[in-house]
């Protein structure tokens, strides 16, 4: 077999020759193979014609085992002349008969041209790199988020700011009397720290159980429809029929009493097998959960850093989208071919993003372990179960480690997902050891959240995942 190329701007040309002889052999085993198996009227099995299996046959075997032998040695030749390739074969010429009378095979096929990435990644890139600010306050507020949601209510007499306030309430008429057709509830409840106007919050907090207090809603919450339809357990639409005041009447106050900082506190904040045994452990320990918290959260927003680095730096590039589409699923029987179009134009940006993101992984040595791939997956199956409501379950390594093991077996898009995640965190990884980086200012969570949000859209935007118009309107109350 003869190979020769061409360099196209976005595409390879192989120009394939071979001789019969070299596929003589195979062409007669497969003839063979079918003569055995064939079933064919008016003959036992196995005794059919070989001029009849020739003559049914033998076109379709040679054009089968010149395509198979001319994919496996394209491949071959690809490799060894170092040219990088992307997607799948196709056709470009083939005037050759396959049959028994031809001696030579001459073919032209094409695969896609993997363009050059446009820069070399070394210390004269620079990229920003953003990290978190280190907050002993979120630490107290983490302890006492604990301590209130581990504490005790108890029923009191007097009311306090973050006291729930049992009431039932009447409305009232333009007269201050009992609405005939207004809203009666025997039930509902107010928090004071929620009631926006202080005047009527500080008439609140005076109040005690049984006492009984007019109060105008509208006013209280400072008009809020969402505070107020929920009090009086109405759609929010209903609100503006009910301006009147209401006559509201304390019947319980329950306060909760912060749960002491000890044993129980520290397993339910650090699970059933944690060693801590005082405060000051405690804080040690929340401390490096938080530190560990803040390097994953600056691994992961400068991830998206070097993703929008790799994405505008492969803008414009030529890459054959024709030869790319081969990698993906077929056009279904439902899908018009118009539908089918659309489809693949969706995803191609990002299909050009991953093979590049692919090469350079391979061109600074890059391996991504099954290990980054398996932490990912069970990232994301914590996440699942925590949305699920059923975060007790967290501390369980045996349930946590099943689902694992399911989610790695499925070969499913979540974990097609969890290994394209891992190229991206495999690339940024080295890409951090090679460039400059410009540090930034550390940040707030939520600041940082903010950047790596903006970060993504734009990324989005790149990638074609939404068109521009919804992306000024996302946009639009940031600049403002």
């Amino acid at each position: 077999m003869n190979i020769s190329h061409e360099l196209k701007e976005d595409q390879v040309l192989l120009n394939i020759t071979l001789t019969s002889d070299e596929i003589k052999e195979q062409v007669t085993d497969q003839l063979k193979h079918l003569r055995k198996t064939a079933e064919t009227p008016g003959f036992r099995p196995g005794k059919t014609p070989a001029a009849l299996i020739e003559k049914k046959y033998g076109q379709a075997v040679r054009f089968s085992v010149v395509s198979k032998a001319t994919s496996n040695e394209a491949v071959s030749y690809l490799k060894e002349q170092g040219i990088k390739t992307i997607g799948g074969f196709l056709m470009e010429q083939d005037d050759n008969s396959y049959t028994p009378e031809q001696t030579d095979y001459q073919l032209q096929v094409s695969t896609g041209l993997l363009p050059q990435f446009p820069e070399t990644i070394d210390s004269n890139v620079t990229l920003p790199y953003y990290t978190v600010q280190v907050d002993d306050a979120e630490i107290d507020q983490m302890i006492s988020n604990a301590q209130e949601s581990a504490g005790e209510r108890n029923e009191v007499e007097d009311v306090q700011e973050k006291d729930v306030l049992y009431v039932s309430v009447q409305e009232l008429d333009d007269k201050g009397e009992h609405a005939s057709e207004g809203i009666a509830l025997e039930e509902s409840f107010l928090m004071p720290q929620y009631v926006t106007n202080e005047e009527i919050r500080a008439e609140i907090l005076k109040a005690h159980k049984g006492d009984t207090l007019t109060i105008d809603l509208q006013k209280a919450y400072d008009g809020s429809e969402v505070e107020i339809a929920s009090f009086l357990q109405i759609k929010q639409e209903e609100v503006k029929d009910h301006t009147n005041a209401f006559e509201i009447k304390i019947n319980r106050i329950l306060r909760n009493t912060p749960h002491a900082i000890d044993e129980k506190l520290f397993k339910l904040m650090l699970g059933p097998t944690t060693e801590v045994t005082n405060e000051e452990e405690l804080r040690a320990e929340l401390k490096r959960m938080q530190e560990s918290r803040n390097a994953s959260m600056a691994n992961d927003i400068f991830t998206t850093v070097v993703s929008k680095y790799v994405v505008e730096k492969i803008q414009g590039l030529p890459f054959s989208d024709k030869h790319l589409a081969l990698l993906l699923n077929e056009k279904t029987e439902e899908e018009t071919q118009e539908e089918y179009d659309e489809r693949i134009n969706q995803v191609m940006p990002y299909v050009r993003y991953q093979c590049m993101v692919a090469d350079l992984n391979k061109q600074l040595g890059v391996e991504v372990s099954d290990g980054l791939v398996r932490k990912i997956v069970r990232e994301g199956v914590m996440r699942q179960v925590q949305a699920a409501g059923l975060g007790q379950l967290l501390s369980n390594d045996d349930f946590i480690e099943s689902l694992v093991n399911n989610a790695m077996e499925q070969n499913n898009d979540q974990l097609f997902a969890a290994k394209e995640q891992a190229k991206e965190q495999a690339l940024a990884a080295k890409v951090k050891e090679l460039v400059t980086l410009d540090e930034q200012e550390p940040l707030s969570v939520e600041e940082l959240y903010k950047i790596h949000t903006k970060l993504q859209r734009e990324i989005n935007t790149l990638l074609k995942f939404y068109d521009e118009e919804s992306e000024d309107e996302e946009s639009a109350p940031e600049e403002e």
